[in-house]
């Protein structure tokens, strides 16, 4: 009788496998809500050609975007747009400190080098020091978090390259401050260093702020498409040569370009293009 009994039981609360996600169709799904950052209106029938899939399987998806409002259709048979939903989600996203969303790569990019890791946000007509990371390192840098420092200076330019004319011209207008022999004041040679570094990139500061240092800094761009924070490593000056100065320079702009797209940037943005002057 007890055999009998869990024998029923044991029939009674079998349930059929769970079957796991398919990785397959989240990708899909998150493919289609990539393809509205680039292009803000889409018709399913284009949209499948674009991404290469299956009209159904694209409507279906577009369908169940739509359902939870990550997605809207103006009007009937019309085109899609992000919804509601992807719009709140953007602005959950976009509360998130620049610093938070960099800390990651900013380790990574310690643990990489051994150096000294600075994270700077441009703040009025200077530049201020939000994050430093000295894992392993020896070098001593006088630079610390809250520091604010002129524009002019070490990484500071990196952020003044790719500001808008006007605030070039108020910036070199100014008195500019001096903290090492090796800070340039002079504004006709600042301005060849910034046409220099937006060609490059990259920008690699010698003993500016701290003597016997040498800096390498690259651009953050945002989701607006503009430059507001850079990433630098700073080194002692004795341990650089051109090998070591090229393999920091390559990280240091793999972390800058990691640290934009962790704040939403995407290469050429909705216009395509860069806005410098």
């Amino acid at each position: 009788m007890i055999l009998g009994v869990d024998s029923r039981l044991e029939e009674d609360v079998t349930e059929e496998p769970v079957k796991p996600a398919s990785l397959q169709g989240v990708d899909r799904v998150l493919t289609v809500l990539e393809a509205f950052v680039g292009q803000a209106e889409w018709r399913v029938s284009d949209l499948a050609k674009h991404l290469g899939m299956h009209k159904a399987v694209t409507h279906r998806i577009v369908r169940s975007l739509e359902v939870r409002q990550f997605l809207e259709q103006a009007e009937a048979r019309g085109s899609y747009s992000l919804g509601p939903a992807a719009v709140a989600l953007g602005r959950a996203a976009g509360r998130r400190a620049p610093r938070t969303a960099a800390r990651r790569h900013l380790i990574r990019l310690a643990e990489q080098t051994g150096e000294v890791v600075l994270f700077y946000s441009l703040r009025g007509h200077r530049y201020v020091c939000v994050e430093r990371l000295d894992i392993n390192a020896e070098t001593a840098v006088t630079v610390e978090i809250g520091d604010t420092i002129g524009l002019n200076a070490g990484a500071g330019k990196t952020l003044l390259a790719f500001q808008d004319e006007r605030f070039l011209q108020e910036v070199l207008a100014a008195p500019l401050p001096r903290y090492t022999d090796r800070t340039p004041t002079d504004p006709e040679v600042i301005r060849e260093l910034l046409a220099r570094i937006r060609t490059e990139g990259v920008w690699v500061s010698d003993g500016e702020i701290t003597p016997h240092t040498v800096g390498v800094s690259a651009p953050v761009w945002d989701t607006e498409g503009s430059v507001r924070y850079c990433v630098c490593v700073t080194m002692r000056d004795r341990a650089v040569d051109e090998r070591r100065l090229a393999s920091v320079s390559a990280a240091v702009q793999d972390t800058a370009t990691a640290v934009s797209q962790s704040l939403g940037y995407r290469e050429g943005g909705i216009d395509g293009e860069r806005e410098t002057t």
